[in-house]
């Protein structure tokens, strides 16, 4: 079948269907109500029939943008998600690996060391306590133990530098709080409290070495003329 075949079926088929619908009954009645009206209302119907079909014209088109721009903006939704996904893990394979924490003992005789170079008196230093590590943020079971420090008649310069020094100990060791509060004695000097955790850094697992076969079974001598 050619083009003029195509275009005469075309033709002969919305021929047919617009002979059935003038021949409906539901035409013939609008025909008769645009024929009685004025001839500045059948130019008013004609432009708003013009504007809707322009409308249904359009209206496809449009809609088929309006999904494709759907589309465009959850596909770039997922993209940036799945980037911000590898960059995070990226960045978690780069974060170093955390040493074992010390012991509450050792970390409390690192920071007594800390303090005696620091030149505080016996009067300022009020005494280092183990507690139980809590922060109210961090998991108990991700925490070992804690310690409170508890210091007296400093200035600011002091505890600036203490506290860098002792949150400089390890990265596994925290400072869950800091109090500061004015001395009541000498209202120019400061006390401080300074709580601390560390963290229970799991220790890696090292798998002993298999131990080698040996072969007890004794060697039979070798004798002449065996083969």
């Amino acid at each position: 079948m050619n083009l003029d075949d195509i275009k005469d079926n075309l033709k002969s088929q919305l021929g047919q269907i617009w002979s059935r619908v003038e021949d409906s009954a539901f035409y013939n009645q609008m025909r008769d109500r645009f024929e009685n009206l004025t001839p500045t209302h059948q130019k008013l119907t004609l432009m708003g029939a013009g504007a809707l079909l322009a409308l249904l014209v359009i209206s496809i088109p449009y809609s088929y943008y309006s999904e494709s721009a759907t589309h465009v903006g959850t596909y770039e939704e997922k993209r940036a998600l799945i980037r911000e996904l590898l960059k995070v893990t990226r960045e978690s394979s780069e974060v170093p690996d955390l040493p074992i924490a010390p012991s509450a003992d050792s970390l409390k005789g690192t920071i007594e060391g800390q303090l005696h170079m620091a030149k505080l008196l016996p009067e300022q230093m009020k005494g280092i306590e183990v507690m139980a590590a809590d922060t109210g943020l961090i998991p108990k079971g991700l925490l070992e133990s804690g310690l409170r420090v508890s210091l007296a008649k400093l200035n600011l310069r002091q505890i600036i530098d203490i506290g860098y020094n002792i949150q400089s100990i390890s990265p596994s060791v925290k400072m869950s709080s800091m109090n500061v509060t004015a001395n009541s004695e000498d209202p120019r000097y400061f006390d401080l409290e300074m709580k601390l955790v560390t963290l229970a850094v799991p220790q890696p697992q090292i798998e002993a070495p298999e131990p080698e076969e040996h072969d007890n079974k004794a060697k039979k001598p070798f004798k002449r003329g065996e083969h």
